[in-house]
């Protein structure tokens, strides 16, 4: 049975506390390694990539580009492999 892995928006400093959907580095059905980038992140004050913490398959994007999301939201869904 395969194992699904949420991938969250990341805490990024003391105030930031939305931060919105830059552009998606990679689409569903993508294999990615660890290290490998999944998205930008856009704060008031920089831009941010979130990598894959695992070796894995993109499931599925939850978070569409230019969306505003709270930290500690789902963004995507892998599929560990």
């Amino acid at each position: 049975m395969a194992s699904l892995v949420q991938v969250l928006i990341p805490k990024m400093g003391m105030d930031t506390t939305e931060v919105q959907i830059g552009r998606w580095l990679v689409k569903a059905g993508d294999s990615v390694a660890p290290g490998a980038p999944l998205v930008e992140l856009e704060s008031e004050k920089a831009v941010f990539t979130v990598e894959a913490e695992i070796a894995a398959k993109v499931k599925e994007i939850l978070q569409p580009m230019g969306k505003i999301a709270a930290i500690g939201d789902a963004l995507c869904t892998l599929e560990k492999t």
